[in-house]
């Protein structure tokens, strides 16, 4: 299978977390009321998106960039492998201040749970443009795509 075709569900995973941020944003913009449904529906789809984004950067991009001749990359993967801890303890708190608001039960103030929300989407953003930048540099063929 080409390197580029490798990337795409990647990519895909990528375009569903970037959506997902949106959704988040349009949460924190709505509190102190927000949808609860939605609030829900953001909770149950946010960790299993992280954890399979997660997964398949480390199947497909951390061999990637492993295979390069440059060493400093060692240290890259390294650091992304430590962030996905970080991610995923964080998305696990973000699931539980989504559940709590929809259930009316949030120990969080409303502006706590917005800046947890915004400070997580603005993360996952950055997490994510910063990593397709490395698939258009390492893989061969590979043009900026529909992403935005």
């Amino acid at each position: 299978m080409s390197p580029n075709r490798r990337t795409e569900p990647l990519e895909k995973s990528y375009q569903q977390l970037l959506d997902l941020c949106d959704v988040l944003e349009a949460i924190a913009d709505s509190l102190p009321h927000p949808d609860a449904g939605l609030c829900l529906s953001t909770a149950d789809a946010l960790e299993p998106l992280v954890e399979l984004t997660h997964r398949q950067e480390e199947d497909v991009l951390f061999p990637i960039l492993a295979a390069s001749s440059r060493p400093e990359l060692n240290q890259t993967v390294a650091r992304l492998r430590r962030e996905h801890l970080s991610d995923m303890a964080t998305a696990g708190e973000v699931t539980d201040a989504l559940r709590g608001v929809a259930s009316s039960s949030s120990p969080l103030s409303p502006d706590a749970v917005g800046y947890l929300l915004r400070s997580f989407f603005d993360s996952m953003r950055r997490h994510v443009y910063g990593e397709l930048e490395l698939i258009q540099l390492f893989v061969p063929g590979r043009s900026e795509g529909p992403i935005s």
